[in-house]
């Protein structure tokens, strides 16, 4: 616990002097006024994240997969073995995430932080770090203890702060069947929004299915009183060690200062929970498409934040924030390498 609570207490927001700068830079360059849009926007904030106007080298994606003991009430149309062997194909790079890592240039980390089992093969890109095997069945007993639940928090804050010398930027997924259902408790508990804008068929549910999954996440945060409890107890109680291990994860980046990427429903589920732990936390999110599941919408509005792509995604993964990596660094490059119209002239004129 003492980790995370000097983590939310150091947190400072924006460096503003520094996003300032970034912006009369832009607005001097030889172009109309704004009229670069989300690519000035993104420069002004990762300018004043980083607190220096200077480009992007290189990013990581980070994976977290872990099982859900909530699995055992038939939410989902996958069975529990898909978390480890998609985890070990996305190392491989013949899942998505893996093939679009490895075709743009990115570093990809999986982090086993709570598989229901053991990866047998070793991979210089996969690291084990959990507290436990999976969660407990919340509709029974909470799915983590107050300390497992913070422990796999600052375990991802620590992460972060073991590569932060070597990356600019981070962005994030995850993999863990059953984990819709996870996220769409804590959205619910935390918001009190309609069950039928919160929770979705994740991966493919039947009617009677999606059915089942609402009711059990109404009747648990009724069970736990979770509508009147703290974002920690909402996440220990309903939530996955995917989610807690993302929520370190983005307070590790808000403490050292470097830009992480929001991908799609479970991933700005982590970042809500993050922001509601720590509001400050809003200023290092970059929100990069629109998932498809319709919990997605809520957590944007509630972090008032705007993605800029629209891929028809909702895999998960990262898979629509490791497409915004190009974009990124060549949103740093115009404050950098773009003339004002007095240098335009002198040179051609």
């Amino acid at each position: 616990m003492k980790i995370l609570e000097e983590t939310l207490v150091s947190i400072e927001g924006l460096n503003k002097e520094k996003a300032l700068e970034c912006e009369k830079l832009l607005n001097g360059k030889m172009k109309p006024l704004g009229s670069l849009g989300v690519l000035e926007k993104l420069a002004i904030q990762i300018s004043g994240i980083k607190g220096k106007i200077e480009k992007l080298n290189n990013g990581c994606h980070i994976i977290v997969s872990g099982d859900n003991g909530i699995i055992e009430e038939n939410v989902s149309s996958c069975p529990l073995e898909y978390t480890k062997i998609v985890s070990e194909a996305m190392v491989n790079k013949i899942a998505a995430i893996g093939i679009l890592c490895d075709s743009l240039g990115i570093d990809l980390q999986l982090v086993d932080v709570g598989i229901n089992g053991d990866i047998e093969r070793k991979y210089k890109n996969l690291y084990v770090d959990k507290v436990m095997n999976g969660t407990k069945n919340f509709k029974n007993e909470p799915a983590m203890s107050l300390k497992e639940c913070t422990e796999t928090i600052e375990r991802g804050i620590k992460r972060i702060e073991s590569l932060k010398d070597k990356y600019d930027f981070f962005s994030n997924g995850e993999m863990g069947i059953g984990n819709t259902t996870t996220s769409s408790g804590i959205l619910y508990a935390l918001t009190k929004k309609s069950l039928d804008e919160v929770v979705g068929r994740g991966g493919g549910l039947s009617d009677e299915g999606l059915k089942r999954k609402k009711n059990l996440i109404k009747e648990s945060i009724i069970k736990y009183d979770l509508f009147n409890k703290s974002p920690l107890e909402i996440l220990r109680t309903v939530g996955g060690l995917d989610i807690a291990s993302m929520v370190g994860l983005y307070l590790g980046c808000a403490k050292y200062k470097k830009p992480m990427l929001i991908d799609g429903f479970i991933s700005g589920i982590g970042a809500l929970v993050a922001v509601k732990m720590e509001p400050k936390v809003k200023d290092y999110l970059i929100a990069t498409h629109m998932s498809q599941e319709p919990g997605m919408k809520i957590i944007m509005e509630e972090l008032n934040l705007t993605p800029f792509l629209n891929m028809e995604m909702r895999l998960g993964e990262g898979t629509g924030a490791v497409l915004a990596y190009p974009i990124l660094k060549s949103a740093m490059e115009i404050p950098l390498r773009m003339k004002t119209k007095d240098e335009v002239y002198k040179i051609f004129s």
